[in-house]
């Protein structure tokens, strides 16, 4: 029965999901659940006859946090005016290849609108750093000269923003929601046809009063379907949001040459700064390759992702949160976090069943320098696959 259970386990997740196809559902998790038990508790350890350390390579589990002390953050301002409502500039095809993260790939196209011969050149290397897609602030001109201790984070991953105008509507009314300081978000289109080619970062900035920055994960090519625009990560913060910046990660599923997601560019983490009491903490929304079934993608990303933190914050108070498409807790990306001294604000308030509508728990939020004091996972919010997450955080002593 073990191995039957095993091999369950072994053949679907293989497949992998897509970005925006994964429903959460595993059979080979479902298989490793017994009969009795309730689905409302998400993956857990104890419920699987599946171990990722038994098909991975070690090395995918080993990182060493050897930085001590507080990098200054960078208090650079994003831009000031946010840009134009509409959709009429500064989108694909009139990007910049300098703007969106280099496409990796040995496949070629044709880009159906502009005749462009695609990937376009480039020679960056990964990992690289570049400037947000976009940024702008709705903040008052007067603000309070000191901040408060704590700082209330939403996560969510918005299924492309594709219910925009009723997931605008629930993270400005929930009781919950509407209180943040700061909300990190993934899959969020701007300018698609998934979102009635919107701004969805701009809006909700100037609906909560806040400053944003949005950058661009992967531009959603027209070819063989309606999609257009593109989509990426958002930070929106009531708080003055600084240092913002991009990561464009190495490790990658080929999203260039899938026949029904065409896509530029490559999985991104954007980060930024907000002050918390007497310092800054740096915030990060991400989203975690989700083709990649034991992780091996996902651990490379997330080393990118400590190293990043060390170099810019080191023990500065940080927060990481978003869609890690990890599928296992034992999967080497959520080890490295709890290795390099990160804690899972959700597990320190009691709420660590599922996140997505395919009762899977994917989504977290990672802390450091931080106490998580309340929080939850709001499941009666229906409007994308993911439920969003809000947690009260106080900086640790």
């Amino acid at each position: 029965m073990g191995r039957l259970l095993t091999l369950a386990l072994l053949t679907v997740p293989v497949l992998g999901v897509g970005c925006g196809d994964d429903d959460g559902s595993d059979p080979g998790l479902d298989a490793g659940l017994d009969a009795g038990t309730a689905r409302d508790s998400g993956p857990r350890a104890d419920a699987l006859f599946f171990d990722p350390a038994d098909y991975v390579d070690p090395a995918a589990f080993e990182y060493d946090w050897t930085c001590t002390g507080e990098v200054a953050p960078d208090l650079t301002a994003p831009m000031a005016e946010p840009p134009v409502e509409d959709c009429s500039a500064g989108i694909w095809p009139d990007l910049e290849v300098a703007q969106i993260c280099p496409t990796i790939t040995d496949a070629t196209r044709t880009d159906p609108d502009t005749g462009m011969p695609l990937p376009p050149a480039d020679d960056r290397t990964l990992p690289t750093q570049i400037p947000v897609s976009e940024s702008g602030s709705f903040l008052p001109t007067e603000l309070p000269m000191s901040w408060p201790s704590t700082l209330r984070v939403v996560a969510w991953n918005m299924e492309y923003s594709s219910n925009l105008d009723a997931q605008l509507d629930t993270l400005t009314t929930d009781p919950e929601l509407a209180s943040a300081d700061v909300y990190l978000l993934s899959e969020v289109d701007r300018c698609s046809a998934r979102n009635g080619v919107r701004r969805a970062a701009r809006m909700l900035a100037e609906r909560v009063g806040g400053a944003y920055a949005y950058g661009i994960e992967f531009v959603e090519l027209s070819i063989d379907r309606t999609v257009g625009g593109d989509t990426g990560q958002a930070i929106v913060s009531r708080r003055p949001l600084t240092g913002v910046g991009l990561l464009c990660h190495t490790a990658h599923n080929d999203w260039f040459a899938e026949d029904d997601e065409p896509r530029l560019g490559q999985r991104v983490v954007l980060y930024g700064e907000v002050p918390v009491g007497e310092t800054h903490a740096r915030v990060v929304a991400l989203h975690l390759e989700s083709k990649d079934a034991f992780g091996e993608l996902r651990a490379v990303q997330v080393k990118e992702l400590l190293d990043a933190a060390q170099a810019g914050a080191c023990e500065r108070p940080q927060v990481v949160a978003g869609d890690f498409n990890a599928w296992y807790p034992t999967t080497p990306e959520l080890v490295l976090m709890r290795n390099a001294g990160f804690t899972d604000a959700l597990d320190e308030v009691g709420d660590t069943g599922f996140t997505h509508s395919g009762s899977t728990r994917l989504d977290y939020v990672w802390t450091r320098g931080f106490t998580a004091r309340e929080g939850a996972v709001l499941r009666e919010v229906m409007t994308s696959d993911h439920f969003p997450i809000w947690v009260d955080l106080e900086l640790t002593p």
